[in-house]
């Protein structure tokens, strides 16, 4: 025996699953990095997987493996190139420039101790032992930061798995999830569900693909810049100011501070300038820098979806940050972004007035006039007067094919009417039905239709 949901059913089971899964993943979020990332790489990639399996008609499996094989290559080829450099450059900060900013700190520190001996002000004895127990901890901090990371390469292993297999699943079957979502809820309510959901993908989308396009740019200038400037840890400090522009409003200006201050502290300057007037000029780059993607990067990746006030973007920067950790740090502004588009989306609702419209049928020709307006009158709530003796027996192929238009263009479709026959072919045709005596029908029939 088939079990057929009815509407209200259907939407119950889908509301009910939404808050189960609100509920788990505000369980278990700790836990969900993985397929979280895999859901954003999933997002980013299935639009690309999706154009060539269109231009090649291949099975979209194919198409996925294929792309997240030459990816993988390519990633594999920079990590290759890449990663020696940076092993090299974040042993030289271990190695040369902490020590050297130390050692500057105590040139400092021993300068003014010669004028405070000269003028008895202070004991610097104290400030030198906490500068040479900070040097001690910083080392020892770099150094045993290794242990953990080869303690938990067995853990990230199973993560990396975890998530390549999630994204890889999502990239081709992703489609289905929504589509069930879906088809979980009315059908009168497609159209809003589905202009709802293109106003988050675009924004969404817009959002994150022009993060990524914004790591790259940003890393490629910054990087040419401080190649050209002759700033040492180029390259790490390239990658870091890229990666840092997924923290809205702080990340750049640390950047920003992270490249000034290599610039004071390194051992020379090029152009003969001293290590203050290269620190101003990199300062000055980043802030030049900072103004263009402002202006044009911005506008133009990200375009004019995402709308929120700066108190808004670091408020929730705060929640995501204590929820969620870095994640939710990278993950919080989106988030408001979509929730306000969804907020905003119930609010119209709420605050929109209900247009209900009544027809009077007194023939089968006005059910079939009257059906032909329904394109016209998407979403509308429709209901229909049927007089005594409108309809006949033979006419349920018309009632069926007026339900099934009804459903079709999201209209809210019932009946009264006084008349049996009529009563019992739209009940049959799935119509509500409500049959009430003929008096109350004729004054029911003189109300105007209300808004």
């Amino acid at each position: 025996m088939d079990v057929t949901l009815s509407p209200r059913a259907r939407g119950t089971v889908a509301w009910t699953g939404v808050a189960l899964a609100i509920l788990i993943f505000y369980l278990a979020w700790h836990a969900l990095s993985p397929f979280i990332w895999a859901v954003i790489t999933a997002y980013l990639f299935h639009p690309i997987v999706a154009a060539i399996q269109r231009k090649t008609r291949l099975p979209k499996q194919i198409v996925a493996l294929w792309f997240y094989l030459l990816l993988g290559l390519l990633l594999a080829i920079v990590f290759i190139n890449v990663t020696p450099l940076l092993v090299v450059q974040l042993e030289q900060v271990q190695q040369q420039l902490i020590p050297d900013v130390l050692s500057d700190i105590d040139s400092w520190v021993e300068e003014r101790q010669r004028v405070d001996q000269r003028f008895s002000i202070i004991d610097t004895q104290i400030i030198q032992d906490r500068i040479d127990l900070l040097g001690q901890q910083l080392t020892d901090l770099i150094g045993t930061e290794a242990v953990p990371l080869l303690l938990e390469t067995f853990s990230f292993a199973i993560e990396l798995f975890i998530y390549l297999f999630s994204s890889f699943y999502l990239v081709v079957y992703g489609p289905r999830f929504l589509q069930f979502a879906r088809d979980a809820i009315n059908r009168r309510y497609h159209r809003e569900y589905d202009r709802l959901m293109t106003d988050v993908n675009r924004t969404l989308g817009a959002y994150l693909r022009g993060q990524a396009i914004l790591v790259i740019i940003m890393s490629t200038a910054s990087y040419v810049a401080l190649r050209v400037l002759d700033v040492d840890y180029a390259l790490s400090v390239a990658i870091a100011t890229g990666f840092l522009e997924l923290i809205p409003l702080i990340g750049p200006w640390s950047a920003g501070a992270i490249a000034v201050t290599i610039a004071l502290f390194q051992p020379t300057a090029p152009f003969d300038w001293s290590n203050t007037t290269l620190a101003i000029v990199i300062g000055f780059i980043y802030f030049a820098l900072r103004q263009l993607e402002d202006a044009f990067v911005i506008p133009l990746v990200i375009g004019r979806f995402v709308h929120l006030n700066p108190f808004v973007v670091l408020f929730v920067l705060v929640i995501g940050t204590s929820v969620a950790g870095p994640l939710g740090l990278i993950l919080s502004v989106p988030f408001a972004a979509v929730l306000k588009i969804v907020v905003q989306f119930f609010h119209a609702k709420l605050l929109a007035r209900e247009v209900r419209i009544v027809e009077e049928i007194r023939s089968a020709v006005d059910l079939a006039q009257v059906a032909s307006t329904f394109k016209d009158q998407a979403n509308a709530t429709i209901v229909l007067m049927i007089e005594p003796g409108a309809l006949a027996w033979d006419n349920l192929p018309l009632v069926r094919r007026v339900a099934d238009e009804a459903e079709e263009h999201y209209i809210g479709l019932s009946v009264v009417t006084p008349d049996g026959i009529a009563g019992t072919l739209t009940t049959a045709a799935g119509i509500p039905t409500a049959t009430v005596p003929t008096g109350s029908f004729a004054a029911a029939s003189q109300i105007p239709a209300a808004t």
